[in-house]
C-alpha cells in the first residue's frame, strides 16, 4: 500500500489540502483553529523495547509536533484507544501516564475519547491548537532564508538500523513566530526537505548534512553504514525544521542550511553538502512503510549514493 497515494485519494474525496501545513488550518472569526490527527502502534512506530511510560511520551509528543510546527502550543487532545489482550490494565495505565506527562508539559488537556478492542493495540490522538498567524509548509514570503533545526537528527534511524529502542525526543517550543515555513522530521530529515519542495515551486535549498547529524553518531552505527544514511531513514524523529528570513539568528537552534526562490515554473532544487562532496536531492527518500524491513538498508544506501551521482 502506498501511503501518499491513499492520502491523495482521501484528500480528493474530502477536498482537503494535506500537504500545505503539518496541521489542518481552519479559519475562525479572529483566529485559526489548528487540528492534527495521528495514530501510533507498537509495531508500526518502532516502539518495541521502550518502557510503557516512554511509549506514551513518544506517541503524545509525536502527535503534538504538528501543532508546534505551525507555531502554536497544543490546547486540547482527544484520544482513541484500541487495546489488545496481550497487555494488562497496568500496562495501559503506564502508557497513559507518559501521555499525560507530555500533555501537562504544554499546559494542554485531554478532553475525551473512545475505546475499542483490536488484535494489536494502537492509540490515536486528535490535537487542537489556535493561532492568529499559523506557520505552514508553504512559505509566507518568497525571500532569502536560513534553515534551522531545533535539534540534531539521526539517532532514531541508527536505533532502528541496530534493532535498539528508540531514543525519547526532547520537548521543543513552537517554531518562532517569524518562521517563513516549517515542518517536523517525523519521517526523517530528507523527508522534511521533501515536504518543503513539494509545496513551494522554485524553492532553492542548500543543506549541510554534517550540521544536521547528531554528534558522535558514527561510533554507534552498524558495520557498513555511513552516517548520512541516518538522515535518509524514515523512522520518526520529532525535531522541527524551519526557515527564517536570512540573517535572523535563532538562539538554541542549529543552522543547517540556507536558500531562496527561483522561477515558479521550475521544480525546486535541494543542494546537499557533506564534507567535500556536493550533490543534489532529485527524488523523495524511501518510504519505510512501503518496503520490507529487510530492504531498508539497501534502499537507504541506494538513495544516499544517488545524491552524489
Amino acid at each position: 500500500m502506498n501511503e501518499q497515494s491513499m492520502i491523495e485519494m482521501f484528500s480528493r474525496i474530502h477536498k482537503t489540502s494535506p500537504y500545505n501545513a503539518d496541521a489542518e488550518i481552519l479559519p475562525l472569526k479572529d483566529t485559526n483553529l489548528l487540528v492534527s490527527t495521528d495514530s501510533f502502534s507498537e509495531r508500526e512506530d518502532f516502539l518495541f523495547g521502550l518502557k510503557p511510560e516512554a511509549m506514551g511520551r513518544v506517541m503524545a509528543y509525536g502527535a503534538i509536533t504538528d501543532i508546534l510546527a505551525c507555531g502554536a502550543k497544543p490546547e486540547y487532545l482527544v484520544q482513541s484507544w484500541n487495546i489488545d489482550r496481550s497487555h494488562d490494565e497496568r500496562f495501559y495505565e503506564r502508557v497513559a501516564i507518559g501521555i499525560q506527562e507530555v500533555v501537562s508539559n504544554y499546559g494542554a488537556k485531554v478532553v475525551g475519547g473512545d475505546m475499542g478492542v483490536l488484535g494489536d493495540w494502537c492509540w490515536t490522538a486528535t490535537v487542537f491548537g489556535e493561532s492568529v498567524s499559523p506557520v505552514r509548509r508553504v512559505a509566507s514570503k518568497r525571500i532569502d532564508f536560513d534553515l534551522y533545526l531545533t535539534g540534531s537528527c539521526g539517532t532514531a534511524n541508527v536505533a532502528a538500523f541496530s534493532h535498539r529502542p528508540l531514543p525519547e525526543p526532547l520537548f521543543r517550543e513552537p517554531v518562532p513566530a517569524n518562521a517563513l515555513f516549517a515542518t517536523d522530521t517525523s519521517g526523517g530529515f530528507f523527508d522534511a526537505l521533501e515536504n518543503f519542495r513539494c509545496v513551494n515551486a522554485g524553492i532553492l535549498i542548500e543543506v549541510d548534512v554534517e550540521r544536521a547529524l547528531a554528534p558522535g553518531i558514527a561510533y554507534s552505527l552498524p558495520a557498513g553504514v555511513e552516517p548520512g544514511w541516518a538522515l535518509v531513514g524514515g523512522v520518526g524523529e520529532y525535531e522541527l525544521l524551519f526557515a527564517v528570513p536570512h540573517g535572523k539568528r535563532v538562539e538554541g537552534a542549529i543552522l543547517v542550511g540556507r536558500g531562496g526562490f527561483g522561477d515558479f515554473e521550475h521544480d525546486g532544487s535541494i543542494r546537499v553538502v557533506c564534507g567535500s562532496r556536493t550533490g543534489h536531492m532529485v527524488s523523495p527518500p524511501p518510504d519505510y512503510r512501503a518496503i520490507p524491513r529487510e530492504n531498508w538498508l539497501a534502499e537507504t544506501a541506494s538513495y544516499w549514493t544517488s545524491l552524489w551521482a
